[in-house]
């Protein structure tokens, strides 16, 4: 099944579908298993993590799993970046990237007739 990068304004339109989010850790439940993630367009989403985050854990977070709602996630994976990575990113450019990738769509990705696209 083919995953896409989305942002907060396409959860909706993804509903069902397995999707990779970037976003920065709002909130934490006391388990690690819960999160609130806000997107880099500043949309919030709940997200159920396949094993705890370490209570320690901030900054940006990408997750990848299965959009429930246009509000809720079961994540399948995850990737916490560490600060020192992320400190010049530029949430500007990546959310220009994702409404340029949004207008080609997944089809001008396509290296031959048989390939699906990303």
């Amino acid at each position: 099944m083919m995953k896409r990068r989305i942002d907060g304004r396409r959860l909706a339109q993804n509903i069902g579908e397995q999707v990779f989010l970037l976003g920065t850790i709002r909130n934490k439940s006391s388990s690690g298993q819960n999160l609130e993630l806000v997107t880099t367009d500043g949309v919030q989403i709940n997200v159920t993590l396949p094993k705890p985050i370490d209570g320690n854990a901030e900054g940006y977070i990408e997750v990848t799993g299965t959009l429930q709602s246009k509000c809720t996630m079961k994540c399948s994976n995850y990737i916490v970046f560490p600060p020192s990575i992320t400190e010049d990113f530029d949430v500007e450019q990546y959310n220009e990237m994702m409404d340029i990738l949004y207008i080609l769509g997944p089809k001008k990705w396509r290296i031959s007739e048989d390939d699906t696209g990303f």
